[in-house]
């Protein structure tokens, strides 16, 4: 059975194709597409289409689950508690409880709730509320195309993580979601949700920080971050740039950890459990020393959540970006697993409901008897070939793993009973060596590729000409090198070869100098690769 998760975020929509046997789970693979970088949220406009997007690009067709969340802003927690435990009396009394707390009628939501744990005689009962016009605009995302099977809240679903191979703390603990434009925190204790939380405040933040205080463009702070974004622990061998810089990140982090302190505040205020730890996840846990820095300003122990790491092996690499990326998608995603998937937090009910409830008429008795009879003819006829069909899908399977043994790359055993995951795999495979080749320059239009450049300079200098090189750069065909010659006529000499090669130009010998040893000559050279006609 194929599951997808698929988290709709305001930086990007992310998805996760996951199979699951009996006993048996399997990440398939991981998508992503990026929307424009821009200050606002994307318009449900430009939604639509990166759905539509992730689906048709990457050839994700039916059978399979889909598990999807409501924006997390518009999703509202309500705790309630019951002097009886009953679940029946709950669904009967839990609609007038909501209409006493909230400030619009029942008629305006849909709400769906699980029983969170059992106090004396009572129970204590987790409510989540959406507007139902909400729920209607994340479902015209899905037209024309396959409709989820479970929308849920994200801060809800980061529970279905504990389900992996890992040792789950003991006492209460929260998982804790950084993304662009939110934050999502659930909150668990004795293996049940306590709270969940969705804060306005996240990665954008850090980006329009780092904008401001440099006076870049949107996409060079966004690109500044990621890969160079840190903070400091201790500035003791820190530079004043990197001090400023870490400073810069912090305060835009400081609205966030005042939120995340008054949550966890307000949850122990109520009578339940002390967050003692916190597992970090999202975009967010990518910035240099996050952890730590939570760990200090919130007095708690943090750990980087890598759910990746507890299912290999997989076909999707296993990166912390990757790691980053997939919790929330993987979260969902287990939520479509067995007895899980109903014990989620599900908005599609009464009206949004997958199968509409209902009694059969009178008028539909009839066609629906001679449906059955129908379905039951058909029954026998598939009977009839089920084992010649049996007996030819074993072959096609012996066949398939012939021909797979002549691949230039070896396909693992376990992927030969799969056809999803052997695609999968065979396109990692594509992809890595267009890398390779794009890392060679194999797409450069230059005369020579990276390799070749390499081959060629060996060609260039003299047997008897010592050229020791001590750092080579090659940069949008501009070639940078240090290195080490016996003399000033042998320096000339390497100098005059290539200015005699037909494929450099704007070749320049640099400053030259004794080397440690007191004998040898260190210089540097510079030159570029002349581009085709």
């Amino acid at each position: 059975m194929r599951i997808i998760g698929l988290d709709i975020g305001s930086f990007s929509i992310k998805a996760v194709e996951i199979e699951v046997g009996l006993r048996h789970l399997e990440v398939l693979a991981l998508y992503e597409k990026k929307f424009p970088l821009s200050p606002e949220a994307p318009p449900p406009a430009q939604i639509k289409q990166a759905v539509r997007d992730i689906f048709i690009q990457n050839h994700l067709l039916p059978p399979f689950k889909l598990i999807t969340t409501v924006p997390g802003q518009f999703v509202s927690p309500h705790v309630v508690t019951f002097p009886f435990k009953d679940k029946s009396k709950i669904t009967q009394a839990l609609p007038s409880e909501l209409e006493i707390q909230l400030p619009f009628t029942l008629e305006e939501i849909i709400f769906d709730y699980q029983i969170s744990g059992l106090e004396n005689k009572g129970a204590r009962v987790m409510t989540l509320v959406v507007p139902k016009d909400i729920m209607r605009e994340r479902l015209a995302l899905f037209e024309g195309l396959v409709m989820p099977d479970i929308v849920t809240a994200s801060p809800a679903a980061l529970f279905n993580l504990t389900a992996l191979p890992w040792e789950n703390p003991a006492g209460a603990y929260a998982i804790v979601t950084i993304g662009h434009m939110e934050t999502s925190i659930c909150m668990i204790e004795e293996g049940a949700i306590r709270q969940i939380r969705t804060l306005a405040c996240a990665g954008k933040a850090v980006t329009e920080a780092i904008q401001k205080n440099y006076h870049l463009s949107l996409e060079e702070a966004e690109k500044g971050k990621i890969e160079n974004g840190f903070v400091i622990i201790s500035d003791t061998h820190a530079s004043p740039d990197q001090i400023k810089f870490s400073d810069c990140i912090k305060t835009a982090m400081d609205p966030l950890i005042s939120q995340m302190n008054q949550t966890f505040h307000a949850i122990r205020s109520k009578g339940q459990g002390i967050i003692r730890k916190i597992f970090l996840t999202g975009g967010g846990s990518l910035l240099q020393n996050m952890g730590q820095y939570l760990s200090e300003e919130l007095g708690m122990e943090v750990e980087i959540l890598k759910p990746l790491n507890m299912l290999e092996p997989n076909t999707t690499p296993v990166t912390d970006e990757n790691n980053a990326k997939c919790s929330m998608p993987l979260a969902l995603a287990l939520g479509g697993i067995g007895r899980r998937q109903t014990e989620q937090f599900n908005f599609r009910k009464d009206e949004f409901a997958t199968t509409p409830a209902g009694r059969v008429s009178k008028e539909m008795k009839h066609p629906l008897h001679l449906g059955l009879l129908l379905v039951l003819v058909l029954f026998m006829g598939i009977s009839a070939q089920y084992f010649i069909l049996k007996s030819t899908a074993s072959a096609i399977d012996r066949q398939m793993e012939s021909i797979t043994q002549k691949f230039p790359v070896k396909v693992p055993q376990n992927l030969l009973s799969s056809a999803q995951g052997l695609r999968s795999y065979l396109e990692k495979k594509a992809r890595e060596q267009t890398e390779k080749i794009k890392a060679l320059g194999g797409e450069k239009n230059e005369i020579l590729t990276s390799l070749q450049t390499l081959q060629e300079i060996s060609t260039i200098i003299p047997k008897q000409v010592l050229f020791d090189v001590r750092e080579f750069a090659l940069v949008d065909r501009r070639i940078n090198i240090k290195a080490i010659s016996d003399s000033f006529n042998s320096i000339d000499n390497i100098e005059r070869g290539f200015k005699n090669n037909k494929n450099f130009t704007k070749v320049s010998k640099g400053e030259i100098s004794t080397a440690p040893d007191g004998v040898h000559k260190d210089f540097t050279l510079s030159l570029e690769i002349k581009k085709k006609r």
